[in-house]
């Protein structure tokens, strides 16, 4: 959810970035009106700093007063997409391309390329693209495809050589610093990633998402505290973010505040853009009712998504994962059925392939390593999550390598889980589930003064953890 979330930054704030770059000398959108086209240029800026609804407003005020700006129906239609108000973008796509006949012929290449690439159709973004970057090599545009692509790819090597590409010509790009942030932190150099992030802040000083995107790299980094005074102060600057509300909600879970997390992630949810960032993020709060060791009422809300959303896939996978937990095996084989089924359909869809097996096919490995755990095939179910961490990206590598190393703990295998915690722990060393199960791993070997090290670490972690948490319980009756 984490990575789609970057993909979709991309896809709403380049176009926007582009065009408003492009305008610094001369108009680079076609229309008759001028009030059309200041109402654009403030829809273009909204979308810059990702307040879409806003954005989508100021798009539809200048669409009616000038119902032949095709751009304006562009920007609309994208943003339709982002809220799954398919009826709407179908509708305002239709109207954008038949009005390509009037605009420019960089303008009329923006507007395919934008629609082949929400429509997700492979063999007309290479068609565009090529012939963008053929006739306009050096432009903003061309630039901005190619990150977009290799970051889309996860090639993020050649991300950063793109942007860097962009930074020298336009060294103010805000934009360019957040995702060269990104693209740093997913290649493993984080000094990079928040000096990058530092100056996205400091060229976008009133904007909320440089704090949300800085307080991010430190929630996946272990600084929780640092983490939530960036994310309080993105909301104070544009209170209602819904991705701003649910890192909060992530980095309160993180601490182990379940009941702050969850009122966080439910508010996140009824302030999300459509029905599957409503269901991703209400799936949240259901990890940590689990976590809280409250499992009825995660089903509860798992149930709730399901029935409105039958092919969520995450939400299955984690309903069918607590059954297993409760020795509920046939309620847990038949949502491995689902998932298998939901996954199958995955990956053959243009989403899919974007996103790649590992992303996809997660769910379907963890519901069953989660059974195999049930069933006691311990090395079978370390297997299934282990492939989950080796292809996830920060901090689902962690949580899936904490996966991993309670099954061979309870394979007999504590070295293999003290090695794979330790290795985990150089990325996140605040990660609470990697240290919770560091320490029993350190008291199955009889390494009391490690066991116990790793329990004080734990314990400060969980400082402000709610009352009468089974685990911190544990760690303390262990200390004493």
């Amino acid at each position: 959810m984490k990575y789609r979330r970057i993909v979709l930054i991309i896809f709403i704030v380049f176009v926007a970035a582009s065009i408003i770059y492009g305008l610094m000398d001369h108009r680079k959108v076609t229309t008759s009106s001028e009030k059309a086209y200041q109402a654009f240029l403030k829809g273009e800026d909204y979308a810059y700093r990702l307040y879409v609804r806003e954005a989508l407003d100021e798009f539809e005020r200048a669409i009616k007063l000038d119902p032949n700006f095709a751009m304006a129906h562009a920007r609309a239609a994208w943003l339709y997409k982002s809220f799954n108000n398919n009826e709407a973008y179908e509708k305002s796509k239709i109207r954008a391309l038949s009005l390509l006949d009037k605009v420019k012929e960089k303008e009329k290449l923006v507007i395919n390329l934008g629609f082949a690439r929400a429509d997700q159709k492979t063999m007309d973004i290479d068609a565009y693209a090529s012939e963008l970057l053929k006739k306009y090599p050096n432009s903003l545009e061309a630039l901005e495809y190619l990150t977009a692509k290799y970051f889309d790819e996860r090639n993020f090597s050649q991300a950063v050589e793109q942007i860097n590409k962009i930074i020298e010509k336009y060294p103010d790009h805000a934009p360019s610093y957040n995702i060269l942030g990104y693209s740093y932190f997913y290649l493993g150099e984080y000094d990079k990633a928040l000096a990058s992030i530092d100056k996205y802040s400091s060229l976008a000083q009133d904007q909320a998402n440089p704090h949300d995107s800085h307080g991010e790299l430190l929630l996946y980094l272990g600084r929780y505290d640092e983490a939530l005074t960036q994310f309080r102060m993105a909301d104070s600057i544009k209170p209602g973010l819904y991705f701003v509300i649910s890192h909060i909600g992530a980095t309160y879970r993180a601490k182990g505040m379940y009941r702050d997390a969850i009122g966080a992630f439910l508010k996140a949810g009824e302030l999300s853009l459509n029905k599957e960032n409503r269901a991703n993020i209400e799936s949240d709060a259901a990890l940590c009712y689990i976590e809280s060791d409250q499992p009825d009422k995660a089903i509860e809300i798992l149930n709730e998504i399901v029935e409105e959303m039958p092919d969520h896939l995450r939400s299955h996978a984690i309903l069918g994962g607590i059954f297993a937990d409760q020795g509920r095996m046939e309620d847990a084989l038949i949502q491995l059925g689902i998932v298998k089924s939901l996954t199958a359909q995955a990956l053959v869809s243009p989403q899919g392939k974007m996103m790649g097996e590992v992303s996809t096919k997660s769910a379907e490995y963890y519901l069953a390593g989660k059974i195999a755990m049930a069933k006691g095939d311990y090395m079978d179910a370390a297997g299934k999550f282990g492939w989950i961490a080796d292809g996830a990206s920060m901090p689902d590598r962690a949580y899936f390598a904490s996966f991993m190393a309670d099954a061979l703990m309870k394979a007999q295998k504590p070295d293999s889980a003290i090695t794979i915690l330790s290795e985990a722990l150089k990325i996140n060393p605040n990660s609470e589930i990697c240290l919770r199960y560091l320490a029993d791993a350190y008291g199955q070997v009889g390494q009391t003064k490690a066991q116990r090290e790793i329990l004080t670490r734990y314990l400060a972690v969980m400082k402000d953890a709610d009352d009468g948490l089974k685990p911190v319980k544990k760690a303390l009756a262990l200390l004493r």
